[in-house]
């Protein structure tokens, strides 16, 4: 009897259920808070950013729909390109061709993305870029940037490293430098009403360059060159006056599309050094084309010659004789020429 109530107790231990302690699953709990925290946070900040680009999305709209004929797809101004950016587009008006822009804001979505947002200090902006006609006015290069990433942009971008230098202007604020190629093109700009901007160290005009060559160095002679006008526009608090003052900045962009092309006025002596400028900076992609024009010549001429060659094959003789004769000459004469323009 002892023995049975012995092994009942030894068989009560072993099937007993451990106790459920916190320490148990302090692991799983840790994760499951994590996840929890991460998707919490995903769906407020989509949710943030998509009130911010409606608070955003009526005084954009309306500024473009002032200046362009035709503003989005006809229906949606805006357009998501990932939950913390979205694309405008506009088309129809004088002296440009189209305009695209990006609205970049914060990825709050992204607890990684905010860590490095608040590291950098990085603001939320919008980016307008302006597509000009070609031959309403003739090039060049001018820059307007924060004095901090001027190594950065002078490193970075062809156009700014090609042809501009820094230049100075008392008249305007110090944490801002200026990148001028033409002192003509640069005071006529600034005269615009662009020097008074600058001067104010709450604007929120960031940067601006009025381009006329690419942003990356060509990898071939057969680049696109554009005209090019382009700004980034610090967005401000979205209150009436933060809108207010983002209106009338972006209004002054667009403004600028139409002073360029009619206000701008370059003195023949400016326009001659612009164009010589380019033609310096554009000798070792004008040898590639004519590198590429030698070889298609070369190319033309040796299929030429081997379709010519297989005629000969099916010649008799006589015509085949003849056809040497005739070939050896026509050679003899081209080396001729050859030597006579080596001698002048």
């Amino acid at each position: 009897m002892l023995h049975s109530t012995a092994c009942l107790c030894l068989l009560c231990d072993i099937v007993a259920t451990p106790e459920l302690t916190f320490a148990n699953y302090k692991t799983e709990v840790v994760l499951l808070t994590v996840i929890i925290s991460l998707v919490a946070n995903y769906f407020y900040g989509t949710g943030k950013n998509n009130d911010l680009v409606k608070t955003w999305e009526k005084p954009i709209a309306e500024v473009l729909k002032a200046n362009f004929s035709l503003v989005g797809d006809g229906k949606k101004v805006l357009e998501w390109d990932s939950p913390a950016d979205m694309l405008f587009y506009a088309s129809g008006r004088r002296h440009c061709k189209f305009v695209q822009g990006h609205i970049q804001l914060k990825a709050r979505q992204d607890v990684i993305a905010i860590a490095n947002d608040l590291a950098a200090n990085n603001q939320e902006k919008v980016e307008v870029e302006v597509t000009l006609n070609d031959d309403e006015f003739s090039g060049f290069v001018f820059a307007a940037i924060p004095r901090k990433r001027s190594k950065a942009v002078n490193r970075d971008r062809y156009d700014i490293s090609t042809f501009t230098k820094a230049v100075g202007n008392d008249k305007i604020s110090p944490k801002v430098a200026l990148c001028s190629e033409n002192a003509d093109a640069t005071a006529q700009l600034l005269a615009s009403g662009l020097e008074e901007i600058l001067a104010d160290e709450k604007a929120l005009l960031e940067e601006l360059y009025v381009t006329d060559s690419p942003e990356v160095k060509p990898e071939s002679h057969d680049f696109k060159r554009e005209k090019k006008l382009l700004a980034v526009i610090r967005l401000p608090n979205a209150d009436d006056e933060g809108i207010k003052k983002f209106k009338e900045t972006l209004e002054f962009v667009f403004y600028l599309v139409d002073y360029i092309p009619e206000a701008i006025a370059l003195r023949p002596e400016s326009v001659r050094k612009l164009s010589k400028a380019r033609d310096e900076a554009y000798k070792e992609f004008a040898r590639m084309a004519e590198q590429d024009r030698q070889d298609v010549l070369a190319k033309t001429l040796a299929e030429k010659r081997r379709l010519e060659l297989e005629e000969v094959e099916r010649m008799s003789p006589e015509q085949r004789r003849k056809w040497e004769e005739k070939d050896r000459k026509r050679q003899l004469k081209k080396e001729q020429g050859k030597r006579v323009r080596r001698i002048r």
